[in-house]
C-alpha cells in the first residue's frame, strides 16, 4: 500500500532508483513488522518526532512545510515522505478521511496540500475505496486538485468488487454536472481518467459493459481514452479484450495508431514478446503491424540510450512482423532524438552505419527527410546527401528546400 501511495509525489519528482528500491525494502520491512506484532505504527511515530508527529498525532503543518521545502526529489526528501507514509499506515480508513479534511482547513502551501491531499487519499483508497470516492466526491471534476490519479484508482478498486455500486456512482457524478467540461474542446481530463479505471475493471469481467461505456464518449474524447493511459489498467491476459475494444470503438483509420500506441508503451519496457501477443490478438493487419513497428523502433533506438546490439534486436524484431519498414524506422528513430537533444555528429553516424549496412537508402533517405533534421541541423546534414548510393534519389534529396538554401 505505502508502494502505490507514494505514486503520486513520485509522479512529479526526480530519484535515483537504487535509492527508491532502498526507501521500499526498509518500509515492506517495517510494515511486516508492524503487521507481525514485532513493533506497533504508534511506537514508530513516537521514536520519530522529526517527522511532524507529537503524542500520536501529525503535525501536518509542520509536514507541509517539509514538503514546500522540498525541490529535487532526492534520498532526504524521500526519507520524509516514507516517515510520512509509515504514520499513515496505522491509521483507519475513517482517520484518514478526518486526516483530509483537517489538511483543507489548514492555511498552507497550494502545492504542498494538493501532495499531502494526494498521500492521504492513496491511503484511504487503498483501504475503503468506497469512501475514498464519496468523501472526496466534490472534488471529482476538478483537474487541478491533483487528486484524479488517486481516486481512479479507488475506482477501479471499487469496481473490482463490487463493478455495478462502482458503475452507479460514477453515473451520478456525470448527471450531477460534476464532470462537465469546462474547455473550449470539450474534453474532461478527470472524466477520462475515472472512464480509464471503470473500464479497465469491467474489461475484465464485462466487456461488452465496457464497451458501451467507451461508446458513449463522443469522438474526441475516445481517442483520449485510449491515448490517455488507459493501457496501463490491462492486464496481459485481456490483451486481446483491449484490442476488439479499440476495434469496436473507434473508427478503422485511428486503430492502427492507438495499436502502435500501445505497442510503444510495451517497448518501453522491453516487452517485445508482449507485443507480438498484441499483434496476434488483435488480427493487426499488414499496414496496422506497419505502423506498430515504427513506433517501437522509434521508441527504442536513440544514438545515445541505447547499445548497438539492443538496436539490433529491435530491427531483427522488426523485420519478423514487418521488413518493409525497418529502415525507414530507424533513420525516422534516429532523427528523432535530435528534438530530445542528442549530438547530431553520433546521430549522423548511427544512421550512416545502417545504411551503408542496408542494400537500398531507406535509413539516411528518411534521416534526411525528417522535421527533426529539417529544424535542428539541416546545414550540418547536407554533406550527407553525397552518401546516397543511388542518383537519381540524391538529385531528388537534393532539391528538398531545406537543403536548396
Amino acid at each position: 500500500m505505502a508502494v502505490i501511495v507514494l505514486g503520486g509525489w513520485i509522479g512529479t519528482r526526480r530519484h535515483a532508483t537504487a535509492v527508491l528500491e532502498q526507501e521500499i525494502t526498509v518500509i515492506t520491512e517495517r510494515i511486516r513488522q508492524v503487521r507481525n506484532g514485532e513493533i506497533s505504527a504508534v511506537e514508530g511515530r513516537e521514536n520519530e518526532s522529526h517527522d511532524g508527529s507529537k503524542d500520536g498525532k501529525i503535525d501536518w503543518q509542520d509536514v507541509a512545510g517539509k514538503m514546500s521545502r522540498m525541490e529535487n526529489g532526492g534520498m532526504q526528501d524521500m526519507r520524509v515522505v516514507m516517515r510520512i507514509q509509515r504514520l499513515l499506515l496505522d491509521l483507519s480508513a475513517e482517520e484518514l478521511a478526518s486526516q483530509l479534511d483537517e489538511i483543507t482547513a489548514l492555511d498552507i502551501q497550494d502545492d504542498a496540500r494538493r501532495q499531502l491531499q494526494g498521500m492521504i487519499l492513496g491511503a484511504l483508497a487503498e483501504k475503503n475505496p468506497k469512501l475514498a470516492l464519496q468523501h472526496c466526491a466534490d472534488a471529482i471534476g476538478d483537474e487541478n486538485s491533483g487528486m484524479y490519479w488517486q481516486l481512479g484508482h479507488a475506482l477501479q478498486k471499487w469496481a473490482d468488487t463490487e463493478p455495478a455500486s462502482a458503475v452507479a456512482w460514477l453515473d451520478q457524478q456525470i448527471a450531477s454536472g460534476k464532470l462537465d467540461s469546462k474547455s473550449l474542446d470539450g474534453k474532461n481530463q478527470a472524466l477520462v481518467r475515472l472512464e480509464n479505471s471503470l473500464v479497465g475493471a469491467l474489461l475484465k469481467t464485462d466487456p461488452a459493459a465496457a464497451t458501451a461505456r467507451v461508446a458513449a464518449l463522443p469522438e474526441s474524447q475516445r481517442e483520449q481514452f485510449f491515448q490517455q493511459g488507459f493501457f496501463f489498467h490491462v492486464q496481459k491476459e485481456d490483451d486481446g479484450a483491449y484490442a476488439k475494444l479499440v476495434r469496436d470503438t473507434m473508427p478503422a483509420e485511428r486503430v492502427g495508431g492507438i495499436l502502435a500506441n500501445t505497442a510503444g508503451i510495451l517497448a518501453m519496457q522491453g516487452n517485445l514478446e508482449r507485443v507480438d501477443a498484441l499483434i496476434t490478438s488483435s488480427h493487426a493487419t499488414d499496414d496496422e503491424k506497419k505502423t506498430i513497428v515504427k513506433e517501437v523502433i522509434k521508441n527504442r533506438v536513440s544514438p545515445d540510450d541505447l547499445k548497438p546490439e539492443e538496436i539490433e534486436k529491435f530491427r531483427a524484431w522488426g523485420s519478423r512482423q514487418a521488413p518493409d519498414v525497418v529502415d525507414q524506422a530507424t533513420g525516422e528513430a534516429i532523427a528523432s532524438s535530435l528534438w530530445r537533444g542528442d549530438d547530431f555528429k553520433t546521430a549522423s553516424e548511427l544512421a550512416l552505419k545502417y545504411n551503408e549496412s542496408s542494400p537500398n537508402d531507406e535509413v539516411l533517405v528518411a534521416f534526411l527527410k525528417s522535421d527533426q533534421l529539417r529544424h535542428r541541423a539541416a546545414a550540418e546534414a547536407k554533406p550527407l546527401i553525397d552518401k546516397i548510393k543511388d542518383p537519381a534519389i540524391q538529385a531528388e534529396i537534393r532539391e528538398l528546400p531545406q537543403f536548396k538554401d
